[in-house]
């Protein structure tokens, strides 16, 4: 029965893990609802985002079973199951054992109670590092979809049927941070297996809290125990110590490992009873010292978000133009890890990693970028993608009346000013009629911007010839819906 259940886990493991790579990795963009379902049940994106029904669901059936979301629904912790599977294949075979260790609870725990009240206070950027969904994702756009990208062009040059993509969503800043996370999560997955799930990750901790308490859990039968070891030396998570004969439930992911290694069923996967229960050791009380500690913080921290506003950038008034639907920079910051399923979904590619533009705490979020792209008119992908609700899902309706930006023009720089030559093209492809062409002299035109309709597409900036550009947008930081009257036509840009 316990291999039956281990391959289960496999399988679903694999499917979940797959599905969330090709939403990173889908260069022809094409939308699909059931393939897109796993983002919105990925544990931290569900908390940011407010969806109590997904939270709920997830903590239940951590509370039932244990942490099977680590070892199913987590596309990074399949990702380090596929590592340490592979660098096995290179190992002896007394290289590929390993042993228990002792739980570093005060690391792990720290880590989640500072995530929690950097959170409650307005700053989302220890999860935006440290979640492991977006960390996969972000590996996913960064290093794995160029590669797909690559071999993909090579194949187009011998088919013709097969069109070629651009590489304009990367930047080298963003690859680099992706690389750097890759690298760390590989090295550990083949050194140590779920370390970081039970160190460093966010989510790990917290469900490691929960699992604690689970209903059915892994249980070791000591009369029955030949102390062979082997069910330790297989265990991924390296929680079982087999001298004193216990699995530490907290950091146990449910990967069945053990159990289909023990050769005298010394292991199993049933209800837990207190009779059960052993003592607990100096270690726990020790423990529990701390939660009560950590919890006051996260209460102190509650009650000043309530008292002061959240924290706010220093930079929220810089050229940085966040997605429609994400209301205002701070909302968009205090929400957004980083995950970029919207820049990997956005069919336009204005969507680009940040660098400096939302200051430091904003490193690599979603940043609009109109020297490569501009944004659609009637396209609402990013906001249908997003799982942890920092971009609001909006319909067409209501994107073609948000306001993101205004575009600005400067005479100095226009083409039409300095070569005395025709030009045009920003009026031209302006989906709202914002801008108008005035009289210039001798039969020339230059382009005015009525800033009431004018939503900040970018449409303009991205057409215009000229460099620095001669019409460019101004970042609003909110995003407003202006005082203009109906929209005449709906021009699209090609």
């Amino acid at each position: 029965m316990y291999n039956l259940l281990r391959r289960l886990r496999i399988v679903l493991s694999l499917g979940f893990f797959f599905l969330i790579l090709f939403c990173f990795i889908n260069v022809h963009h094409v939308a699909g609802r059931w393939w897109e379902l796993p983002l919105g049940w990925q544990l931290i994106p569900a908390i940011l985002a407010g969806s109590f029904a997904v939270v709920i669901i997830l903590l239940l059936l951590t509370l039932l079973f244990g942490r099977i979301y680590c070892s199913t629904l987590c596309p990074l912790g399949t990702y380090q199951d596929i590592v340490r599977r592979a660098a096995n294949l290179f190992k002896s075979k007394k290289a590929r054992l390993m042993a228990y260790r002792k739980p570093n609870n005060k690391v792990r725990y720290s880590i989640l109670v500072i995530s929690i009240m950097a959170a409650i206070l307005g700053s989302s950027v220890l999860l935006l590092w440290l979640d492991p969904y977006s960390g996969f994702g972000r590996m996913a756009l960064n290093l794995f979809s160029p590669v797909i990208i690559y071999l993909g062009n090579s194949l187009s040059y011998l088919v013709d049927t097969i069109p070629a993509h651009a590489y304009n969503t990367f930047t080298l800043s963003a690859i680099i941070a992706a690389a750097v996370f890759f690298i760390i999560i590989t090295v550990l997955s083949a050194l140590r297996g779920r370390l970081y799930c039970n160190l460093i990750c966010p989510a790990g901790s917290l469900l490691g809290l929960i699992s604690k308490y689970s209903l059915f859990k892994l249980q070791l039968k000591a009369e029955n125990c030949t102390l062979c070891t082997l069910c330790s030396k297989v265990c991924k998570a390296q929680c079982i110590d087999t001298e004193k004969l216990q699995i530490d439930n907290s950091r146990c992911v449910q990967c069945f490992n053990c159990t289909a290694s023990c050769k005298f069923n010394v292991i199993s996967y049933k209800r837990s009873s207190k009779a059960a229960k052993p003592a607990q050791p100096a270690s726990d009380v020790a423990g529990r010292r701390f939660f009560i500690g950590a919890l006051g913080g996260i209460v102190a921290a509650g009650a000043t978000r309530a008292i002061f506003p959240p924290l706010r950038s220093i930079s929220e008034n810089s050229k940085a133009i966040s997605p429609p639907g994400s209301v205002n920079q701070s909302h968009f910051k205090a929400h957004c890890t980083s995950c970029h399923a919207c820049i990997a979904n956005c069919p336009s590619h204005v969507l680009r990693p940040a660098i400096t533009e939302y200051g430091i705490d904003g490193f690599t979020m979603p940043v609009l970028d109109f020297k490569r792209s501009y944004c659609n008119y009637e396209c609402t992908r990013c906001s249908e993608v997003c799982p942890n609700g920092a971009i609001h899902k909006i319909s067409k309706e209501e994107k073609k009346v948000i306001q993101v930006g205004v575009a600005r023009f400067r005479p100095g720089r226009c083409i039409v000013i300095n070569r005395e030559v025709g030009c045009g093209d920003c009026y031209r492809y302006c989906p709202t009629d914002a801008i108008t062409m005035v009289d210039f002299r001798d039969g020339l035109k230059i382009p005015k911007v009525d800033s009431e309709r004018c939503i900040g597409c970018g449409a303009c900036e991205y057409i215009c010839p000229v460099q620095p550009k001669a019409i460019f947008v101004v970042a609003n930081a909110v995003h407003e819906v202006p005082p203009r009257t109906k929209i005449k036509r709906n021009k699209k840009l090609r």
